[in-house]
């Protein structure tokens, strides 16, 4: 389960030294995030990654000290382009088909597996992003449900928020399921429990949705 985080490589600022700092950290990301969809996490060195991204392998340190950090781009990145041409109010909706094309980049999902599980240290890299990208993600997904209701699609008695959670708990526990068995459609499993917490067939969904559009 991905969600978009904006500034993506971490660094602020559009002018002089800032704007060259967040080319080189977002070249360094771009290299990472490669690296990931062709080997896989546990593949990425850092040599490789300045080899990539035209830096010497100290020029890769000063920016991202560690692989975490460098993982983190990555998955940042990646995120960022996921979510880049999600309509907003539409999480609910879209979200079986997202389910079922982030798994053909298993690598990428791998890697938010594994960094999800190590990001409940609070001293971790990731400690903090998936913090503020659970809260993202539940805001999008609330937007769209309160969009539903608005039309009349979805009771007014379930409460936004309560189901967003729900419906990320069951798409983070299906995808987790599916790295490990592969022998499951994740799509039409998040569809089946999205009907059942929002109490409404998808069907009914898309046509409120494009009618609202």
């Amino acid at each position: 389960m991905v969600f978009c985080m904006t500034n993506t490589v971490g660094v602020r600022g559009p002018r002089g030294s800032y704007a060259k700092t967040r080319e080189r950290r977002r070249a360094i990301a771009e290299a990472a995030l490669e690296i990931v969809l062709e080997k896989g996490h546990r593949s990425l060195i850092t040599a490789e990654v300045a080899q990539r991204a035209g830096l010497s392998e100290p020029g890769v340190l000063y920016h991202f000290p560690t692989k975490d950090d460098l993982l983190l781009a990555a998955l940042r990145l990646s995120d960022e382009h996921e979510w880049s041409t999600m309509p907003l109010g539409e999480s609910v909706r879209r979200a079986p088909a997202r389910a079922a094309e982030s798994l053909s980049r298993i690598n990428v999902v791998r890697l938010h597996t594994a960094m999800f599980g190590e990001s409940s240290d609070p001293a971790h890299p990731a400690h903090e992003y998936f913090k503020e990208r659970w809260r993202a993600g539940d805001e999008r997904m609330v937007q769209s449900i309160e969009r539903l209701q608005a039309v009349g699609v979805v009771d007014r008695a379930i409460a936004p928020y309560r189901a967003s959670r729900w419906i990320h708990t069951a798409w983070e526990g299906l995808q987790l399921q599916w790295l490990a068995e592969q022998d499951f459609d994740i799509a039409v499993e998040l569809q089946s429990l999205i009907e059942r917490i929002l109490g409404v067939s998808m069907a009914e969904i898309d046509r409120a949705t494009e009618r609202s559009d």
